[in-house]
């Protein structure tokens, strides 16, 4: 079976390629090949982690901005990694990043097949992942267990339910007055609540994290009068579908995570190629909010993730504005702040030599940041957005949007959480006058 290590955006080729770089990896199994081929040419949204590109004039195909990992049919495994620098990155130190941003992530949505058979590998549990599978426990929970009639073979001094004529006829002389009987109760014991009170024992002794553990223990609790499962391959075997039973399929593949008490570094799926994978943009916007709330909480301020207070038009409303993050002190927005997944170059020039002010930043972030600060601080104010640190972005850029409303661009070191949002103190607002640049880092 083949392992293949590749980064964001990086490339697959068909046939043996011996470059050794992570942004190419040639797939030497026709198989392989032609199943990631087919996830190309896909019509389906969830196969939209890649894409048709050339490489050396020949078919290539290119991965796009998901990190982890993706199995075919025939076993081949591709193990996407961020791409955080344009040198060849340090395999091991990377993954151990992505598994640091993923432990202080909660809610990050992510692709995944509900009817993976997985194939594991050991290590500790990643606790950015309980908290996931705890989150669609707590959902099935909330929504009500589901139960099913079981069939109860009971000997009693009374009939009840229906007399096992067979049964009763060979029971010994001292016992043939007693009924053998069985009837149906309608019971909780069914085996996805027993798969599920098995998973929450797990998690409730593993977890290295309180909240995880304590979360783990209340909706154990829900499931008092449900036996744990003594035989996991068996119940799994009688997981139902159906629709009562829609909201129970996302817990599948935690399930089977869990009980085998190991760590997914590779999923696998007979039929489907998509295993685990995870929006890097959304990985790196939600770490950040995590980082900020963290960091700023000692100062006073509130950070509030995807805001939906406002719409950029008001009558009718339509087109609501959705910034990543909004800091609030005393109650008052003191500032707006996006993070965008993209290595810009603060040293970009024009072709005559020339420096260019824009640094690679899109047009349409500006226009984005510039309706955010018109409609959550009142076209007064500090704006925000946050690059990740490389060797080509290091310090912070500043722009003057007019009318008391200033951009600071500043870069995010992921190595050490480092961020002059955070690190620098406030700055008074600018004079009003011709724009220019200020000193960055103003802000809370």
């Amino acid at each position: 079976m083949a392992e293949l290590c590749l980064r964001e955006f990086g490339l697959l080729v068909q046939g043996e390629h011996a470059t050794g770089s992570t942004d190419v990896r040639g797939v030497a199994s026709p198989a392989a090949w032609e199943f990631f081929e087919s996830l190309a040419f896909s019509d389906d949204r969830d196969d939209r982690f890649i894409d048709v590109a050339r490489f050396a004039g020949k078919k290539a195909l290119r991965v796009r901005n998901f990190v982890g990992v993706i199995s075919a049919p025939d076993g081949t495994q591709v193990e996407i990694l961020p791409k955080i620098s344009d040198e060849e990155p340090d395999i091991a130190g990377t993954r151990d990043l992505l598994w640091r941003m993923l432990g202080a992530v909660r809610d990050l949505p992510f692709l995944e097949t509900t009817e993976a058979r997985l194939r594991l590998r050991e290590g500790s549990l990643v606790e950015a992942l309980v908290a996931v599978f705890l989150e669609h426990a707590a959902n099935v929970v909330r929504r009500g267990i589901r139960r099913d009639y079981e069939r109860i073979e009971a000997e009693e001094r009374f009939l009840r339910g229906r007399l096992d004529v067979a049964r009763q006829m060979l029971a010994p002389p001292g016992r043939q007055h007693l009924f053998q009987i069985e009837y149906d109760i309608f019971s909780e014991n069914r085996a996805e609540n027993r798969l599920l009170h098995s998973a929450l024992d797990k998690v409730a002794r593993t977890s290295k994290s309180a909240r995880n553990q304590r979360l783990a223990r209340e909706l154990r609790h829900g499931l008092d009068m449900v036996p744990p499962s003594l035989d996991h391959a068996r119940d799994f075997g009688q997981w139902r579908g159906g629709r009562e039973m829609v909201h129970y399929q996302p817990l599948l593949p935690w399930l089977r995570l869990i009980l085998n008490q190991e760590c997914p570094h590779a999923l696998k799926d007979d039929h489907a190629g998509i295993s685990f994978l995870f929006p890097m943009e959304k990985l790196f916007e939600k770490y950040v909010e995590a980082t900020l709330r963290r960091r700023l909480a000692s100062r006073g301020i509130v950070v509030q993730g995807q805001a939906r207070s406002h719409y950029l038009a008001q009558a009718p409303k339509a087109f609501q504005l959705k910034p990543d993050i909004v800091l609030w002190k005393d109650r008052i927005g003191i500032g707006v702040v996006d993070a965008k997944w993209k290595l810009i170059d603060q040293h970009t020039r024009y072709d005559n030599g020339d420096e260019d002010p824009k640094a690679g930043i899109k047009q349409s972030d500006i226009y984005q940041m510039f309706a955010y600060g018109h409609k959550y601080m009142g076209g007064t104010g500090s704006l925000t957005l946050i690059y990740p640190r490389w060797r080509r972005f290091t310090e912070p850029l500043a722009f003057d949007l007019g009318g008391g409303l200033w951009l600071d661009v500043v870069p995010f070191d992921l190595a050490t959480d480092a961020c002059p949002l955070i690190d620098l103190k406030a700055a008074p607002p600018p004079a009003p006058g011709p724009a220019s640049r200020r000193t960055p880092g103003g802000g809370p």
